[in-house]
């Protein structure tokens, strides 16, 4: 096998990885979503035990990242169980489109049609999706949900002024960081943290596989794929992860919300296609 191909290969195995959050999450009804984002977190920093040996990014930008993550993952949590699995993802990935949108408003850069397009599409995509379900636990999830996606966009943001920190070093404070503020946070509304054995080896396997592994399968394919392909593959995240749940668990979106993660899928393939040919 080429280079190419077992790095293709191993951005599959990553997106397919990072697409069974759902099934996990559908799968322990009774565990409350701050508790599976703080316990699956805690995992995960074990497997980014090795970022130690790496210097550490700025303290200040580092709390910053941790913060940020720990909204990302927990709105993301909580917004797929109060939800369908395809709200929930689909509306994280409302990110790319929010960072084009503050690099027009307020770093005065051009925005390129493709974008304006992308941006356009993502708002319809939101409607639809706010529109297509009803009842308290569907306007949390919707909320929770776009609240990971502009925690997803400061945090791709922040990423990028990071400069050459290793990424794993990086993700083990930030998961670290996430277990210290989430779980207090679960206890100090009442939520127990605390599941039984089967939920134990669940969110172990979240974290250290299906969180962990997979960033691995995702670094190590990176440097050898070009960032069009790369960005394309890793779709299959979105894609997969409310397959998955229906196989499993039978659940299916709402017609409208099916329309709205297409728009969203459909935005990103344009960014994805057509990037940004300036330095």
């Amino acid at each position: 096998m080429s280079s190419r191909s077992r790095s293709i290969l191993f951005l599959v195995i990553a997106a397919v990885l990072w697409s069974t959050s759902g099934v996990f999450l559908k799968s322990m009804p009774s565990v409350h979503w701050l508790a599976i984002a703080g316990l699956r977190s805690l995992f995960a920093a074990l497997i980014f035990l090795p970022g130690l040996a790496q210097p550490r990014p700025p303290l200040k930008k580092l709390l910053a990242a941790v913060a940020l993550y720990a909204a990302l993952v927990s709105t993301l949590m909580g917004s797929m169980q109060l939800g369908t699995a395809a709200q929930g993802i689909w509306l994280q990935y409302v990110a790319p489109a929010l960072v084009a949108l503050w690099a027009w408003l307020v770093q005065r850069q051009r925005i390129r049609p493709v974008e304006a397009a992308a941006a356009a599409l993502t708002v319809v995509a939101v409607f639809l999706i706010v529109t297509g379900g009803s009842g308290r636990a569907h306007q949390q999830s919707v909320v929770l949900g776009v609240g990971s996606g502009f925690a997803f966009a400061a945090f791709i943001m922040l990423l990028k002024s990071m400069g050459d920190t290793a990424p794993a070093n990086i993700f083990f404070w930030t998961n670290i960081g996430t277990a210290a503020i989430v779980l207090p946070v679960a206890l100090s509304v009442g939520v127990p943290i605390v599941p039984g054995p089967r939920e134990v080896a669940l969110l172990a396997a979240m974290g250290l596989f299906q969180l962990g592994l997979a960033y691995y399968f995702f670094q190590w394919a990176l440097a050898k794929t070009r960032a069009v392909e790369a960005s394309l593959i890793i779709l299959l995240e979105p894609i997969l992860n409310p397959i998955w749940v229906y196989l499993a668990m039978g659940e299916v979106p709402s017609p409208r919300v099916i329309a709205g993660c297409a728009l969203i899928a459909l935005a990103l393939v344009a960014m994805a296609a057509f990037p940004n040919s300036r330095r």
